[in-house]
């Protein structure tokens, strides 16, 4: 009886160990944004400064299959960290954003990964578990500056305007620009915003921005925005558009390569 006692506590002691690793970043209070910063750091340092990849993507709503085989060829190409355009989520409560996650675990464990707030996203849960709704990614030694905007609502506002030009003013290097909802413009007609989009055009325009990146519509297309080479990218999982008068329905991804300080871009179908 004693034995049978004492192989029970062993029994569950080592599955109390084998737990704890899970428990501790269950019960840590960090979100996928305060992992990704650390890594980042941490991947950064080790990255060679004068050439870079990072992989963009988005609206993976609805498409768990789909969207792990994006991860999986993100993860082909060893980027510094991915980028995602948002609406990773239908109605963005609890278990969507826990399944997202655990996704985001299985397949991309080792590299940082950050949302750009959509508009499907649950806002209190997003800044629970997921991260802010603005962010910036820098690196002096890679030259790297990413600035991620919240226009989810439909609008690009005055805070976001604002901090915007404060990044921009002090950047270096290759800086970026991310928001999840395309402006309006002669090619982009539908699922645009409108309020804030000229501001944005002219700070762009005066700026030395290489990329800016949006999701949104379930499409990829190529354009330029304030003569900056602007992007959607939103076929990482959701639904294509049954129909859209610019860009390809495609499911894919998008890789940025920075080399010697200059991005070229590669959209990469999903086979």
């Amino acid at each position: 009886m004693k034995s049978k006692f004492a192989s029970i506590l062993l029994w569950q002691f080592c599955l109390a160990l084998l737990l704890v690793p899970l428990l501790s970043r269950v019960c840590s209070g960090q979100t996928l944004y305060e992992r990704s910063i650390a890594q980042l750091n941490a991947k950064a340092q080790k990255a060679a400064p004068d050439d870079y990849t990072f992989v963009v993507l988005g609206d993976s709503r609805d498409g768990d299959e789909v969207f792990k085989r994006a991860l999986g060829l993100a993860r082909s190409f060893d980027p510094l960290f991915i980028l995602h355009g948002g609406d990773y989520s239908n109605k963005g409560g609890e278990a969507e954003t826990a399944r997202f996650l655990s996704l985001v675990n299985q397949s991309v464990p080792n590299i940082p990964l950050f949302v750009v707030i959509g508009n499907h996203e649950n806002c209190s849960v997003f800044m629970k578990e997921i991260g802010p709704y603005n962010f910036t990614l820098t690196s002096k030694r890679l030259g790297l500056n990413l600035i991620a905007l919240n226009n989810a609502n439909g609008q690009l506002g005055a805070p976001e305007l604002d901090l915007l030009r404060r990044e921009l003013a002090s950047a270096s290097g290759a800086p970026f620009v991310a928001m999840h909802i395309p402006p309006k413009t002669k090619r982009w007609r539908g699922h645009t915003f409108t309020r804030g989009a000229d501001d944005l055009q002219k700070i762009l325009a005066k700026s030395t921005v290489q990329g800016a990146f949006f999701s949104h519509s379930h499409v990829f297309d190529r354009s330029e925005f304030g003569g900056v080479p602007a992007f959607i990218t939103g076929g990482a999982g959701a639904q294509l558009a049954w129909f859209s008068r610019y860009g390809e329905r495609v499911h894919h991804i998008l890789v940025v390569r920075v080399k010697k300080g200059k991005a070229t871009y590669q959209m990469v179908p999903l086979t």
